[in-house]
């Protein structure tokens, strides 16, 4: 396991790749500050085959901890999560492109019951990087739970979500964006 200090530089623009970093603690980002990395996440894992050099800088916005993972060591095990991020990354532009933030929470609901196949789940960001993630405030991202929650749509528990009626998450999810 490696550890970064906040504000340490991981990587810097222009570095050959040929390992992959998976991050088991902390953030990351890149000097634009254009995506934040997260704990669970593979950064580097969807350039180091097609552009193996780092196209900015690469920051620990907190105390970091991860596994650098040899690009020889990257198994087919790696192309589902590879997939995986590139849907994730798909849902996430489909919800950025939506303008009404009860479609938008409701459909990143619904996006977490296609991905989990199930109704009961922990969400596993915090409040604030769902809001960064949605690109809603955090005062417009609660309003809209407590508005999801009052329809009997779901309900919540700290980090503890309960989808109580399907059917009306996905109508909620998929209802016209004006």
């Amino acid at each position: 396991m490696k550890t970064y200090l906040r504000n340490e530089l991981i990587l810097p623009k222009g570095s050959y790749i040929n390992q992959v970093f998976k991050i088991v603690k902390g953030h990351i980002t890149n000097q634009r500050k254009t995506k934040v990395y997260q704990p669970k996440e593979y950064l580097f894992l969807d350039q180091i085959f097609y552009n193996p050099y780092t196209l900015d800088d690469y920051y620990a916005l907190d105390l970091v901890v991860g596994e650098w993972i040899d690009k020889t060591d990257i198994g087919l095990e790696y192309l589902s999560i590879l997939s995986k991020m590139y849907q994730e990354k798909n849902n996430q532009t489909e919800l950025l492109l939506l303008h009404d933030p009860i479609i938008k929470v409701a459909r990143y609901f619904w996006f977490e019951y296609q991905n989990k196949k199930i109704e009961s789940f922990y969400l596993e960001m915090s409040i604030k990087d769902l809001s960064y993630y949605l690109n809603l405030s955090r005062k417009e991202l609660i309003e809209t739970i407590q508005f999801l929650e009052s329809s009997r749509i779901i309900s919540h528990h700290n980090k503890l979500y309960n989808l109580l009626d399907i059917k009306k998450l996905e109508n909620r999810a998929y209802f016209p964006d004006h």
